[in-house]
């Protein structure tokens, strides 16, 4: 076989490599870009230097025409180009490839054809019987393809009686899943459209669509303004509606989408998303709203308990939601998120995105720079939920901070330094204004035994100015505040380990002392961020079991408790286990009744968990009342079983109050039981069903149902979604919901939801 390598005249095109995974781009890819590179790497037409081996390689001068004859391999630029017979007329600049053609490019994708000819620096050009497998193993298909220069200069491509699918034909099946057949396909490299003529979508072999003409921009085009799928549906408060989104590119760097919502039984309303990228910055707008529409009178109830009437009549409704971020420079970044409602119940009404049942603005400055932190932030908070009055909503600002972590010094003790302050004030109620400072050192040490050792000695300051506090025993305070906290505690742990016949074990002991003065929290002192104790094993271990600022555990005290690992040799069997408890030698009265964290030894807490591979996972956290060993709060959560049918089980019940100061904590119980079943029947189908219930006494019930049923297969998704709320709030009233999902793999998707 014969080797060698040809120079490269000039005047030719350079490949383009792209990976393209659509239908419509499948035509690109085979005229734009494999007839050029077919010619490419069949002749010397670029820069790069051309390999070509061959069993025979003649020159014919006469004619000028270099011919390559059996088992033809011609590699340039990463393309490999291979066929029973490679010509290259220099006079007519015209080169052929003819007998088992096929084109390897470098991004996978491969080309056959019975035969390729390019002339003209490759402007022009035919190619017959072609067949492209794509790097996602999708296959187009078409009779023959042809290049050349349009009316206006512009370089066309065009395939005839073409037929694309991503999907494989089963053994003895004529035709694939779905498949689209056009009857010519014709790329514009100038206006970078592709054309569909007679295009026809077939199931099965059975046509479903027609379309005489379509076109969508072609794979350079990375935005283009259009119409996008559109959403149809029935809700049960607002009637069937339909939605046809608008994508419209404003600039290079900015886009707008404008979507209409008809809707049958409530006004209609337009949704619109505005997005900008700068040189540093990016931010993204959403907006909804609707002009008209009636709302029926309605009584209502307060977090007091009191009733009240809420006028109805004519009223406007929308939304705004602004999300921003600005890198300053390499240290600073800005960041901001703004929402605004008309009411309560507008967003979930219209089934619009919202991720909480309550709304954050935020403007905030954030520094990193080595090894401190620096934050300043502006909140504002709106409860969704129909639980308080929105004026005692705090305002905060500013919220600062600063934090230091020095590096370790020759004994390997490091220091951490704190700054903060924070600014609540309120429409109506108290006000509040807090600086607050820290600074403690650490001590790490690992004994020759492998006891484990931290040292931490501490000074914490907060001074506080009130503005009309209501205390806890219903005096109001206004003044000045403060209190002064040195502490000293110590971490030990020993962990040790057994190798035995049949497992491996790991115990570790644990023990946290702490020393500090009693009396940290005096009654002056508003209780604004550390109301939420959530008393288990993630905060055991954790010498502050208050969060926030506002509270603080103080007085001697003692936490300890057991780690507990077991590996058993040649299974996927792993145990583990905690448990431990906290004593308190002097009570403190900051600690919620329910907390269990008062005066002595508090409950215990633990969890436990075993593993077997990936068949069963069970997961227990428990909490247990330290005088007679009831339980107090179980969260259980267990997995089993295989592909076929896996089986899943939540159940959580709490009975105490965490937060005794807060109103809208007044049902202390929650017990609810959650059960999911997930099953694979076959490779391609599969179902899903879980349910979500109540247990408390007297107010149980259903909360939400949903079942999903689901084909997919490696070109096409079949899904139904059903789902169940029974949660009602005011004019956002409990209903269901299905949903009809198809997705043509590579092409595009669309959906029903009911």
């Amino acid at each position: 076989m014969n080797r060698l390598r040809l120079p490269a005249p000039p005047g030719a095109n350079r490949v383009r490599r792209r990976a393209f995974p659509a239908a419509g781009l499948a035509a690109y890819l085979l005229l734009s870009v494999a007839l050029p590179a077919a010619a490419n790497a069949a002749a010397p037409g670029t820069s790069a230097p051309v390999a070509l081996a061959a069993e025979e390689v003649s020159h014919d001068r006469s004619l000028d025409i270099v011919t390559a004859r059996g088992d033809v391999e011609i590699n340039q630029s990463g393309y490999t180009l291979y066929a029973d017979t490679v010509s290259y007329n220099i006079n007519q600049d015209m080169v052929s490839a003819s007998g088992n053609v096929s084109l390897i490019s470098p991004d996978g994708n491969v080309v056959f054809a019975d035969y390729m000819q390019l002339t003209g620096q490759m402007k022009s050009g035919a190619i017959q019987n072609m067949l492209m497998v794509a790097n996602d193993l999708s296959r187009t298909a078409a009779h023959a393809g042809t290049r050349r220069i349009g009316d206006d200069g512009q370089q066309i491509n065009e395939l005839d009686h073409v037929v694309y699918s991503p999907c494989d034909s089963c053994a003895g099946a004529a035709d694939p899943l779905w498949q689209i057949k056009a009857k010519r396909v014709i790329h514009d490299e100038e206006s970078h459209d592709v054309v569909y003529r007679d295009a026809t979508m077939e199931m099965w072999g059975v046509p479903v669509a027609y379309t005489p003409y379509f076109s969508h921009p072609d794979p350079s085009v990375k935005r283009r303004s259009g119409f996008l799928f559109p959403t149809m549906g029935s809700a049960s408060n607002i009637g069937t509606y339909y939605t046809q989104p608008y994508y419209w590119v404003t600039s290079p760097n900015s886009d707008v989408t404008l979507a209409p919502m008809i809707t049958t039984d409530d006004p209609s309303i337009l949704i619109g998303q505005y997005r900008q990228n700068l040189p540093d910055a990016s931010f993204v707008i959403d907006a909804s709203g609707r002009v008209g529409g009636h709302v029926d009178d309605s009584t209502t109830t307060d977090s007091s308990g009191n009733s009240y009437l809420v006028e109805g009549g004519a009223t406007n409704r929308g939304s705004l939601k602004v999300v921003g971020e600005w890198d300053v420079n390499d240290v600073w970044r800005a960041s901001t998120e703004f929402n605004a409602v008309s009411s309560d119940t507008y967003l979930r009404r219209y089934r619009l995105p919202h991720v909480n049942d309550y709304q954050t603005n935020r403007v905030a400055l954030e520094g990193f720079d080595g090894d401190d932190y620096t934050a300043f932030e502006a909140l504002s908070f709106r409860e969704l939920r129909n639980l308080d009055d929105a004026e005692k909503n705090p305002y905060a600002l500013p919220i600062a901070r600063w934090i230091h972590n020095s590096d370790p010094g020759t004994k390997g003790g490091y220091w951490t330094t704190q700054l903060s302050t924070a600014s609540l004030t309120r429409t109506d109620g108290n006000d509040s204004y807090r600086v607050s400072g820290s600074t403690a050192w650490t001590l790490p040490y690992i004994a020759p035994s492998g006891e484990h050792y931290a040292l931490t000695a501490s000074l914490r300051s907060d001074v506080y100015q009130v503005n009309d506090y209501v205390r806890l025993d219903g005096e109001k305070f206004t003044g000045a505040t403060g209190r002064i906290i040195p502490e000293v505690s110590m971490r030990w742990s020993w962990p040790f380990a057994s190798t035995g016949d049949y497992s491996t074990q790991v115990v570790e002991p644990v023990l946290v002392g702490a020393l500090s003065p009693n009396g940290g929290n005096p009654a002056n002192i508003p209780n604004e961020d550390s109301r939420d104790i959530d008393f288990d094993d993630t905060q055991l271990l954790a010498t502050n079991h208050f969060v926030g600022y506002d509270r603080v555990e103080t007085g001697p005290r003692a936490t300890y408790g057991v780690n507990w690992n077991a590996y058993v040799h040649n299974s996927p069997s792993v145990f583990s286990a905690f448990a431990g408890q906290t004593y308190r030698v002097h009570g403190d009265s900051a600690f919620p009744d329910g907390a269990g964290l008062r005066e002595g030894p508090s409950d215990y807490v633990g969890r436990v968990r075993y593993r077997y591979g990936k068949y069963f996972d069970a997961f227990y956290r428990f909490r247990l009342d330290q005088k007679d060993l009831s339980v107090v709060s179980n969260d259980v959560t267990a997995t089993f079983g295989v592909d076929p049918a896996r089986l899943s089980v939540g159940y959580l019940k709490q009975d105490y109050s965490t937060r005794s100061d807060f109103s809208t904590n007044s049902d202390s119980e929650v017990e609810q039981i959650t059960l999911g079943l997930t099953s694979r029947l076959s490779r391609d189908w599969s179902f899903n069903v879980a349910t979500n219930h109540s247990l408390a006494a007297g107010t149980g019930g259903p909360l939400s149902m949903s079942s999903r049923i689901t084909y997919e297969d490696e070109c096409f998704l079949f899904q139904i979604v059903g789902v169940k709320d029974y949660t009602t709030d005011r004019d956002a009233e409990a209903g269901w919901g299905v949903m009809l999902q198809l997705v043509f793999k590579t092409i595009g998707d669309t959906g029903f939801s009911l």
